[in-house]
């Protein structure tokens, strides 16, 4: 690292490690709404659910999990450039959250045979 950063190598080890860290609690929070998308469109397609209405939450399950890939594959733990590290992974946790509203917004609304 010392040709192009031009620091001692205790403070390069110190970033290394602070990046690494900041990087590998974004993965697991990324891994974890993955995991929870997953599990819960495995559970709506056991309570009924067609395909067609699991179609947007499968997508987004499909970008969230494409991005937590890369990120494991990257191979730095987001040394190398932990700004695209953080954005690609803040991607997979939007795309997760976003896969979870559609199963909601899906679902019937336990108001919706109540009168009014």
């Amino acid at each position: 690292c010392q040709p192009c950063h031009p620091y001692g190598e205790s403070e390069i080890l110190d970033r290394a490690r602070i990046i690494q860290d900041r990087h590998a609690n974004l993965l697991s929070r990324a891994e974890e709404a993955v995991v929870d998308l997953i599990q819960a469109i495995a559970a709506a397609a056991a309570a009924g659910a067609s395909d067609s209405d699991l179609e947007e939450a499968r997508a987004m399950q499909r970008k969230a999990q494409f991005r937590v890939d890369f990120c494991n594959a990257e191979n730095s733990m987001g040394f190398h450039a932990p700004q695209e590290g953080a954005r690609i992974l803040g991607e997979a946790i939007d795309y997760a959250r976003r896969g979870r509203l559609a199963l909601l917004e899906g679902q019937p609304r336990a108001d919706s045979g109540a009168a009014r």
